[in-house]
């Protein structure tokens, strides 16, 4: 369909060029205007055979169509084929693990999901498919099937089923839409995918929400309007990506798991079916599909390592002592005969750049600038995933070290020459009177309300929902407790005027 339509705009151009090379080319001219004139006629005609709508779709049919690559069905005299049965069913996508509804444990992030059919079921949620994707229905399909629901008739397929998730009607042709076929599949997306410019992706095995996760730098997409996203490799296999089990909030940053994993953060165990065979595979390109948009397509090259057998480990201190000289830390590798080496280091979700001494062997050193806090420690082998441990350096502070005073929080000497710049880039979560800052915005609570030397911003803010919302919010007297990993709990009382 759309193919036609590009064509009839090439004919356009080409007409308006043939016109202004002068009156000798009137005869061409001429022609190409017919046949401009045909082929417009003709794609105008095609689109007014459809009706525009827009649909929830459960995961499985709406990645059936990309995986399968199925095409848009061709005829002008569609019926419903109720009694073909649900290829969708039959190759197994709607298998546990595969592409049927994904759960989670907590119902937080269901509102944040906007393009997710999710819903709160009890303490948890679960996102069953994609609101809002725009399908091309044929007229006589639209009409046929239209009649089946109303007479209640029974289909061995999707087809009634997808009817009867309509949300709405959409009055012009769409960017980007699939195609409802008669036997109750829907067709790969119709549009364009244009590639991303400028982007850098990163892969690890050390993440906290799956086996594997991808963090793709420089990527410029709305999060509000994306509504799936597919992993390929080099041999052509495609893994769909559903919300909340492998697609974050930030749709820049993804995960998955090939074998049995639990996200011990929230006690969710993840999926991992669908991806048991991407070991030891190169993934070449992620796409991500957007609600009205263009489909964006970032090209990758990020090796799937095996997963390392499951006794394969390291183990070290849980606690020490920073030292300004070098914080020694103490491991043992237990990986057989494979050769595994400190890799890198990681804090607050971030690597760690700083030289690690690792002339001794079982033990770290770890150099001045890795000041409190908690650390984990990653070890690396070429062929198979990383093992890691996980240590909390101690400042051996106490809560009497800090004092506040007009608004100013101050530390004083230490033998260690710690500084409140460095308490201040350790939070790692806080409360102002009864609300609560944990996670992400937890470790953002430092920098967001102390200037350098310590003293509070009053009209510092934060974004919930899209909004910006003030820490303190006008005058009174505001309790603060702050939480920082190696550090002791300190209170106090911001005044705001």
């Amino acid at each position: 369909m759309r193919k036609h339509w590009i064509l009839g705009a090439s004919a356009i151009i080409l007409a308006s060029s043939v016109m202004a090379c002068g009156k000798k080319q009137d005869t061409a001219t001429t022609a190409a205007g017919s046949e401009k004139a045909a082929e417009s006629t003709a794609a105008q005609a095609e689109k007014s055979d459809y009706v525009f709508v827009k649909m929830t779709v459960p995961y499985a049919d709406f990645y059936y169509g990309e995986l399968k690559d199925i095409a848009p069905e061709e005829g002008k005299d569609l019926k419903a084929q109720l009694d073909v049965e649900d290829k969708v069913t039959k190759d197994g996508f709607r298998e546990t693990g595969m592409y049927d509804s994904a759960s989670s444990p907590t119902k937080e992030k269901v509102e944040k999901f906007v393009m997710a059919d999710g819903a709160v079921e009890g303490e948890g949620s679960v996102y069953k498919g994609i609101k809002h994707v725009n399908v091309a229905i044929p007229k006589s399909l639209y009409e046929d099937a239209k009649k089946a629901l109303e007479e209640k008739k029974e289909s061995k397929n999707a087809l009634l089923t997808l009817m009867g998730a309509i949300e709405s009607e959409v009055s012009t042709e769409p960017k980007e839409y699939k195609v409802l076929n008669s036997d109750g599949t829907l067709s790969k997306t119709q549009g364009t995918t244009n590639e991303a410019k400028d982007t850098e992706a990163d892969i690890t095995t050390t993440s906290s929400y799956g086996n594997y996760e991808i963090e793709v730098s420089g990527l410029d997409i709305d999060s509000e309007i994306v509504q799936a996203a597919i992993l390929e490799t080099k041999d052509g296999a495609k893994y769909g990506l559903k919300h909340e089990d492998n697609i974050w909030v930030k749709p820049e940053e993804l995960a998955f798991s090939a074998v049995a994993f639990e996200d011990t953060n929230h006690k969710a165990q993840k999926e991992f079916k669908r991806f048991e065979d991407i070991q030891d595979k190169d993934i070449v390109k992620i796409t991500y599909f957007l609600m009205d948009e263009d489909d964006v397509e970032v090209p990758v090259n990020l090796h799937v390592k095996k997963i390392a057998p499951a006794e394969y480990k390291v183990s070290g201190d849980e606690k020490v002592s920073y030292s300004p000289e070098g914080t020694k830390v103490n491991y043992q590798l237990s990986t057989g005969e494979d050769s595994y080496a400190l890799g890198k280091v990681i804090s607050r979700k971030s690597e760690v750049k700083g030289e690690v001494n690792t002339d001794t062997a079982g033990v770290l050193v770890l150099p001045k600038e890795m000041t409190p806090g908690k650390y984990q420690l990653v070890f690396s082998n070429d062929k198979l995933t990383d093992v890691s441990f996980k240590v909390l350096v101690e400042s051996g502070l106490k809560a009497e070290d800090f004092h506040f005073e007009n608004n100013k929080l101050s530390l004083a000497e230490n033998a260690d020459q710690l500084t409140i710049a460095n308490y201040i880039a350790s939070t790692s979560s806080a409360t102002i009177g009864e609300q609560e800052f944990k996670g992400g915005s937890g470790r953002r609570f430092g920098k967001n309300i102390f200037n350098e030397d310590g003293s509070v911003n009053t009209e510092a803010s934060y974004k919930k929902d899209g909004q910006e919302v003030k820490y303190f919010d006008g005058p009174g007297t505001y309790p603060v407790t702050i939480k920082a990993d190696g550090y002791p709990e300190v209170k106090f009382e911001v005044v705001v005027q």
